[in-house]
C-alpha cells in the first residue's frame, strides 16, 4: 500500500543574497518576502487589527510645532501634510520593520520635498548606499531605477532615506517586531479557511481515504490529489491521507483518524493559543484598546485607561520619539531652525471627570467653550488686563528657568545673530580644549579672559566638556594648613584632534529662549533684582511675569499674546505719556537666550 502525506507549509524565513551583476540584494530567496508579510497582514483578522491600531496610537492626533515648521507640517510635499505622510510611514514601520522615504533636493541645495516610497518595491546593497526601485520585481522585463542613499553633504536630486529597526546580524533589511509570532499569524489564517471550507463543503477534518482501484502511476495519484484537495479540502492546508489498494471488490473508505486541536469543530483552545502568541509578539497586555474582545470578559474604561498607559510607555512613546527626532532633523534641512516637532499623543477612550473636579481644575474658557459661549461676544477686544487672574497665563505658558543651562544672552538679537550663535559655542568649546591642551591647569578665570567670555559661560564649558567625557578633572594639593593650595587639572581623554572630530553643531540640543529681566541700564544687576524692593514697585503685569520665572519659546508668547489681546513681546509694564508723545516707561525688557535642558 502506497501512502502519501499531506503536510501544512512552514511559515517563510528570509534568505539574503546577492543578485549576481545586479548589486542588489534579494528580499528572500524569491525577493517576495515583503509582498509576503502585505499577504499575512491581508488575511490575518487579529494581525489586521493590531498593526491599524498600532498605526492609530503611533500617528496619534498630527504634528505640532513652532510657528516657522507650520510650512512643513502641512506640505511635507506638493500632495501631502506631515500628517498623511507620518501614517504611511507607521504602517510601513509596524509591518516591515523599517521604512524608505524618497528625499527630494532643490537647485538651492535646500530639501524641497519628502515623499513616502513603497516599502515593497525598494531594494538595497549591502552596505545601505544605493537603492533600487522597481514597480514589480517579478517583472523581468521591467529595468529599476537607482538611487543614492541620503547624503546631506551632497544635497543633490533625489536620494533614498532608509530607517531601520536593529537586529542583529540583520545589516541589509529589517524584520518586522512580530517576527516570532509569523507561524502563529499563518495559524490564524488557516483557522479561517478551516471554518469557510466547513460551511462551504462540510468536510475538513483528517481523514484516511483508501481508494481500492488499484495502485494509478504517479500522474494519476498526482491528479487524483489534485481533485480531492479542490473538492474536500476545508482549507488550503491538506490535512488528509490517500491510500492505493489493489482489491476491486472493496469499495472506497473514509477512516476518522481522530480528531485533534486543529481539526475539531470547536476551535475555541487552538484559538485562544495562537490569539496569545500573536498578542506576545506584538507586545500586547489589554487586547481591548485594539478593539479585539476576549471571550468572557468586558474591557472597562479603567482596564482600557491603564492597559493604554503600560503599552504607551513600554512601545508608543519609543516608536513616537523615533518620528520626531527623523522629522525634525528633515525639517532643519528644509530651512526650519528650531522646528521642535512634536506628536500629539491620543487616548483610546475618553477620561470621566465629575462637575465639581472640572469646576476646580478646569480653565473658564475651556468650560465656556464647552458650554457653546462664545466669550468675545462680551468682553471688548481692546480690554486691557485689570486682574491679576488675567495674567496667569504667564504661570500655563514656558517652562521654568532652573530646568535651562544658559549659554549666552541678548538683549532681543534677531534671527540671524541666532543662528550665528549656535557655531560661537561650539566654536568655543573647541577654543577651551585647545588652550586646556597645552596648560593643563589652566583656571576659568583665565580662559574667560583669554576668550573674551564670562566665567559663568566658560564654567558651563568645561561642565559641558566633562559630561560628554572630552576631559577629566584631577585635583591633589600642594603645601600644608595655611599654605595648602589646591591645584586643577583639566585632562584631555584623547587627543586634541580625535575630540575636534565629535564636535559638530548640535542644533538640536541647543534652544532660543525668551525671559523677562531687569533691564541692567537702570544700575542694578540680574543677580540682584530679586533681593531689591524695586521690583514692588512695579506694575502688575511685569511682577506677574517676573514670579513666574520661567522661560519662553516664540510661540508661547505669541499664544499669551492671543489670549491678553495685545502683544507681550512689544509691551512691557508701562508706557510715559509726555503730551502725546509715548514711550515705553518699565525697568524690564525681554532678553534672547541660548540654552540647553538640564
Amino acid at each position: 500500500m502506497d501512502l502519501r502525506v499531506l503536510t501544512f507549509a512552514e511559515a517563510k524565513q528570509p534568505e539574503f543574497k546577492e543578485k549576481k551583476g545586479e548589486g542588489y540584494i534579494q528580499y528572500g530567496d524569491r525577493n517576495d518576502y515583503p509582498n509576503y508579510l502585505v499577504d499575512l497582514f491581508n488575511k490575518s483578522a487579529k494581525h489586521n487589527a493590531i498593526i491599524k491600531s498600532k498605526v492609530h496610537y503611533i500617528s496619534a492626533n498630527g504634528w505640532k510645532g513652532s510657528p516657522e515648521a507650520e510650512a512643513f507640517i502641512d506640505n511635507v510635499n506638493r500632495m501631502e501634510s506631515l500628517n498623511d505622510l507620518t501614517r504611511k510611514v507607521s504602517l510601513d514601520a509596524e509591518l516591515f520593520g523599517g521604512y524608505y522615504l524618497e528625499i527630494i533636493w532643490s537647485v538651492t541645495k535646500q530639501l524641497a520635498e519628502v515623499w513616502h516610497c513603497d516599502y515593497t518595491k525598494i531594494r538595497t546593497n549591502k552596505d545601505n548606499t544605493q537603492f533600487w526601485y522597481k514597480e514589480k520585481w517579478d517583472d523581468r522585463n521591467e529595468k529599476a531605477m537607482v538611487y543614492p542613499a541620503f547624503n546631506p553633504a551632497n544635497p543633490v536630486g533625489k536620494q533614498i532615506l532608509y530607517i531601520k529597526e536593529y537586529r542583529p546580524n540583520m545589516g541589509y533589511y529589517s524584520l518586522p517586531g512580530y517576527f516570532g509570532a509569523l507561524n502563529y499569524i499563518e495559524s490564524d489564517i488557516e483557522i479561517s479557511k478551516h471554518v469557510l471550507g466547513n460551511a462551504q463543503t462540510g468536510f475538513s477534518a483528517s481523514k484516511l481515504i483508501t481508494l481500492p482501484n488499484g495502485e494509478p502511476s504517479d500522474e494519476e495519484k498526482r491528479n487524483i490529489e489534485k481533485r480531492f484537495t479542490n473538492r474536500f479540502s476545508g482549507s488550503d492546508g491538506k490535512k488528509f491521507i490517500l491510500a492505493f489498494v489493489n482489491d476491486s471488490a472493496r469499495k472506497p473508505i473514509v477512516d476518522d483518524l481522530g480528531t485533534s486541536d486543529i481539526t475539531k469543530e470547536d476551535f475555541g483552545r487552538v484559538d485562544s493559543l495562537i490569539q496569545t502568541n500573536i498578542f506576545s509578539g506584538h507586545q500586547i497586555t489589554t487586547p481591548s484598546i485594539f478593539g479585539i474582545a476576549e471571550a468572557g470578559k468586558l474591557g472597562s474604561r479603567s482596564e482600557m485607561r491603564d492597559g493604554y498607559e503600560i503599552f504607551k510607555n513600554t512601545y508608543v512613546n519609543s516608536k513616537q520619539m523615533h518620528l520626531e527626532s527623523v522629522f525634525n532633523m528633515l525639517a532643519k534641512y528644509k530651512g526650519v531652525a528650531e522646528p521642535e516637532l512634536l506628536i500629539i499623543p491620543t487616548e483610546p477612550i475618553g477620561f470621566e471627570f465629575t462637575e465639581n473636579l472640572l469646576k476646580e481644575i478646569a480653565p473658564k474658557e475651556w468650560l465656556l467653550e464647552k458650554a457653546g459661549i462664545d466669550i468675545t461676544k462680551y468682553q471688548p477686544v481692546a480690554q486691557q488686563a485689570q486682574f491679576s487672574d488675567e495674567f496667569s497665563v504667564f504661570f500655563e505658558f514656558g517652562d521654568a528657568k532652573d530646568s535651562f543651562n544658559v549659554w549666552r544672552s541678548r538683549t532681543r538679537f534677531n534671527d540671524d545673530s541666532e543662528y550665528q550663535m549656535f557655531a560661537e559655542v561650539n566654536q568655543l568649546q573647541a577654543n577651551v580644549l585647545d588652550l586646556m591642551s597645552k596648560d593643563k591647569r589652566i583656571t576659568p578665570e583665565v580662559l574667560a579672559t583669554t576668550l573674551e567670555q564670562s566665567e559663568d559661560t566658560i564654567k558651563q564649558v568645561i561642565k559641558t566638556l566633562i559630561a560628554n567625557g572630552y576631559i577629566e578633572v584631577k585635583e591633589y594639593s600642594i603645601g600644608e594648613g595655611y599654605d595648602e593650595n589646591i591645584i586643577t587639572e583639566h585632562i584631555l581623554t584623547s587627543s586634541l584632534g580625535d575630540i575636534l572630530t565629535k564636535i559638530k553643531p548640535q542644533t538640536k540640543e541647543l534652544l532660543i529662549r525668551y525671559s523677562y529681566e531687569w533691564n541692567e541700564d537702570f544700575g542694578i544687576s540680574n543677580k540682584d533684582k530679586k533681593s531689591t524692593p524695586l521690583i514692588d514697585t512695579s506694575r502688575p503685569f511685569c511682577k506677574y511675569l517676573l514670579s513666574a520665572d520661567k522661560m519662553y519659546s516664540r510661540s508661547d508668547i505669541e499664544s499669551i499674546s492671543a489670549r491678553l489681546g495685545y502683544s507681550v513681546w512689544d509691551r512691557r509694564g508701562g508706557w510715559w505719556n509726555d503730551d502725546g508723545d509715548i514711550s515705553p516707561s518699565c525697568r524690564h525688557r525681554w532678553v534672547s537666550n541660548i540654552v540647553t535642558r538640564k
